[in-house]
């Protein structure tokens, strides 16, 4: 009921619930035609999305086929640097370009959902959209089609994956770094129950041990089988050692590969304990094959000789103080030998250094198989061997027979003789020996000992075994002063040359022999014979032959001023040596121009040496000097290995007759005949005879009947200072005896 301008109105009820019926219809046509609309357009399931993934740990999104976003859940917000949904909504405008580094990620992305519906572990990098900063996602993604089929949006969700991808590079980059470094990384862990894994090993270990099997990170055992027995033991105590005290472990080993080829590792690992107390170890692994290799090299060159392969003298000491030790300890009795070959010099000298030396390999070769076991040959230098025997029994008697039967057995061996270069050569050794226990004696004592016993062995025959005793000793030390002496006297000029003359058939002086005299202050006089070999071994005699051109060429320019000496030629002997060395020719020519000498009142005696050693650079430089006016003898002409051919070869002026076929020529025949052959032939060669040591007056008659030109020897007189010869030749020439030239005047020259 109810009343309009006061006036009553009374209600139609059956028109009313007509009406209402036909509202009610309207509006809920009106309400489902709404409900469609907003089903189509994501208004309730937008509602149910955001409520459902309110509280999701990843990011979820939809957006719309042109890129904008529609909605976002907190966790996608977050990711974006926003703080609410509507502050992201509002800021994004273009996804593709906006969100994605690479905006051609977005048409990717597109392409997938469009070929297959949906995307699934979309890696990309994308922009965190308020600070710009770059991270990395994984995306998930659908496209929503309405009934028809018709697109409607896309829905997915977003993962941030930056630390994953920045570990995965940082593990690529590892990679690719321990791909670059030689050797391989490795981490290697010792189980509290003994066992040992290999957490992590790098390609570069795998090609190291020439292959691994798939297991060996979970069992490593593999790697030590590989290792060399020998070598086993101490790479096991280095990774204990470093274990227990915590400090680096480094060893140096050797592997044998499945192949069977063997390298040279080294390993450097830093250890740390784990908590149940094991011990890992974080290190690298490299091949130092080559560089054990470049070590042995040096080792060779620096202990062993090069020429035999025998260890060096250097060599020799090092192994030489470790015996005396053994034996000290032991007790036992060692024997050192010094072994010399006999006539070695004349067979370098006469056939070259090149069979010299193949020489000495075949000696060192005969030794290596005469030794026992364990024993120890080497090269001292030179033709000089030693040869440590060890173990030779704790009774002195007993040893020294051991001793002396191997050293009979390698002096044997040496005796035989030897194929060099096509042809059949003999030699011998001298050896010397000295038995040792402990360290009674020094390595230098025992060597000198050696030496000693070794020269007595030359002294009496060569070819022989001495033992030493201390009466050996004196002589040695004799040498080792007068060796000392000779040096002084050489660099003080306390040498002197005495002359001996040459004379003709008539007896005139046409010529002298300078020989070198040395009068020790506190010996006397000392033969040549003494001081000549010690000078050799001593290593003297170059500067001693020195001083004798040396004050030769000094006389030479004083007695060019002199009437009565100026024609007189003066013989001086130089070694093969000397005369070989490289600038002897130049010098030589060098001093003659500055002492202003006469060239042809010298001449060279050299011996057939020279000959035998002539490799073309012989005859080069006696013609060169040839040219100059100096004059060449052939020195002991007969005892050598010369022969016609090469006597035609070669410039000599003189050939002298060795005095050794002049000493018998009264009682020998066969001494006559050589004699008379000499001098034939160096007639017909136009060349000069000279005779030596002619004593007698028969002597004498009977090389002036067989027509020998030049004598010198006792007949005629002794070798005389040079004072007393310029005075004999002045008185046998007429001339005064104070034309004759002073040993002040020499020395001054010299000087």
């Amino acid at each position: 009921m109810g009343a309009v301008s006061g006036v009553p109105v009374t209600l139609d009820w059956p028109n009313f619930w007509a009406g209402f019926a036909v509202c009610f219809v309207v509006t809920g046509a009106l309400w489902t035609l709404a409900a469609m609309h907003f089903h189509r357009i994501g208004f309730w399931s937008n509602r149910r999305f955001k409520y459902m993934t309110k509280h999701f740990a990843d990011g979820v999104y939809r957006s719309s086929l042109d890129g904008r976003q529609i909605c976002a859940n907190p966790a996608l917000v977050k990711l974006n640097g926003y703080d609410t949904e509507a502050e992201l909504l509002s800021a994004v405008e273009d996804i593709a370009v906006e969100w994605y580094v690479d905006p051609n990620r977005r048409q990717e992305f597109k392409d997938i959902l469009k070929r297959d519906g949906v995307v699934e572990d979309f890696v990309s990098e994308i922009y965190r959209h308020k600070t710009r900063e770059r991270i990395w996602i994984t995306e998930n993604a659908r496209l929503i089609r309405d009934k028809k089929g018709r697109p409607l949006f896309y829905q997915g969700s977003v993962r941030e994956v930056t630390d994953t991808v920045r570990r995965l590079e940082i593990e690529e980059r590892f990679t690719r770094f321990s791909e670059q470094v030689p050797g391989g990384l490795f981490q290697v862990k010792w189980g509290s129950d003994g066992t040992f894994t290999s957490p992590y090993l790098s390609q570069g270990v795998s090609e190291l041990f020439g292959g691994l099997p798939e297991d060996v990170q979970a069992d490593s055992s593999c790697l030590f089988r590989m290792i060399h027995p020998d070598d086993y033991s101490a790479y096991l105590k280095s990774a204990i050692d470093s274990a227990r005290n915590q400090t680096t472990w480094h060893s140096e080993f050797r592997i044998v590969r499945r192949n069977g080829s063997k390298r040279w590792l080294s390993v450097n690992g830093t250890p740390e304990i784990e908590p149940d107390g094991s011990c890992i170890w974080h290190g690298f692994v490299t091949d130092i094959t080559e560089r054990k290799r470049s070590e042995d090299k040096i080792a060779n060159l620096a202990f062993y000789d090069p020429l035999t392969s025998l260890p060096n003298r250097r060599k020799l000491l090092e192994e030489l103080e470790h015996t005396l030790a053994k034996s000290c300890v032991g007790e036992t009795h060692g024997a050192l030998l010094f072994l010399d070959l006999d006539n070695f010099k004349s067979l370098n000298d006469s056939k070259g250094h090149a069979v010299g030396d193949e020489l000495l390999s075949a000696v060192a070769e005969r030794l290596k198989e005469s030794v026992r076991e364990g024993d120890l040959v080497s090269r001292f230098g030179g033709d000089e061997f030693v040869i440590v025997l060890k173990d030779l029994g704790q009774k002195p008697d007993a040893a020294q027979r051991l001793a002396e039967s191997l050293a009979e057995r390698f002096r044997a061996a040496i005796d035989q003789p030897f194929a060099l270069s096509g042809s059949t050569f003999h030699t011998s050794p001298s050896i010397g020996s000295v038995l040792f226990k402990g360290k009674e004696q020094s390595v230098d004592e025992l060597l000198q000992q050696a030496d000693s016993a070794m020269y007595v062995a030359k002294a009496q025959g060569r070819n022989t075994v001495r033992f030493y005793n201390a009466a050996m000793q004196e002589p040695l030390e004799e040498e080792l002063t007068l060796s000392s002496a000779l040096r002084d006297a050489v660099q003080h000029d306390h040498l002197d040359l005495h002359f001996q003359k040459q004379v003709d058939q008539d007896g005139r002086i046409v010529g002298a022999e300078a020989l070198l005299r040395w009068h020790h202050p506190d010996h006397g006089p000392i033969s040549p014979a003494r001081f000549i070999p010690i000078a050799e071994k001593s290593g003297l005699i170059l500067k001693v032959n020195d001083w004798v051109l040396r004050r030769s060429l000094s006389v030479l320019s004083k007695w060019r001023r002199i009437p009565h000496l100026c024609d007189v030629k003066l013989s001086v002997n130089i070694s093969p040596r000397q005369f070989n060395q490289q600038n002897f020719v130049p010098r030589l020519l060098e001093d003659i121009r500055t002492l202003n000498i006469n060239p042809e009142q010298l001449v060279i005696e050299l011996t057939e040496h020279v000959m035998a050693d002539d490799n073309g650079g012989t005859a080069e430089k006696m013609m060169h000097l040839k040219q100059e006016g100096v004059g060449f003898s052939l020195d002991d002409f007969g005892t050598g290995y010369s022969s016609l051919a090469q006597l035609k070869g070669l410039p000599f002026d003189e050939l002298k007759i060795d005095g050794s076929f002049v000493r018998d020529i009264e009682a020998n025949e066969s001494d006559r005949a050589i004699v008379r052959t000499i001098i034939a032939m160096a007639e017909s060669l136009g060349i000069t005879t000279v005779a030596e040591w002619v004593e007698t007056e028969a002597q004498r008659q009977f090389l002036s009947d067989e027509g020998c030109p030049v004598m010198q020897g006792y007949l005629f007189g002794t070798a005389i200072p040079i004072s007393a010869f310029e005075t004999l030749v002045a008185a046998t020439r007429g001339a005064s005896a104070q034309q004759s030239v002073t040993d002040q005047d020499l020395q001054a020259v010299s000087a």
